[in-house]
């Protein structure tokens, strides 16, 4: 799994190098914001798994963070901190 979220930053860093150099398009900007939000989930999980406190990554989570973005994933942590 951890394979498939480094795979997912190496994408993500080279949409970011694309949309830099050229002119962005709606599409990819989505795109950049979507993969953004699911690898900053998978980076805070690993991060605060050191410390005990994990973010579990399901379908629900996945799809939270691909809808919301980063947000989703700052949404996810409050509801972890509140137990719900």
């Amino acid at each position: 799994m951890t394979l498939i979220f480094l795979g997912l930053l190496i994408l993500l860093i080279g949409l970011v190098v694309r949309t830099t150099l050229g002119k962005p398009n709606l599409f990819l900007k989505i795109i950049i914001h979507m993969l953004g939000g699911i690898v900053g989930l998978w980076l805070l999980d690993f991060l605060l798994s050191i410390l005990g406190f994990a973010i579990p990554i399901n379908f629900f989570t996945i799809i939270l963070v691909g809808l919301l973005g980063f947000p989703g994933v700052i949404a996810l942590v409050i509801l972890q901190l509140l137990g719900i």
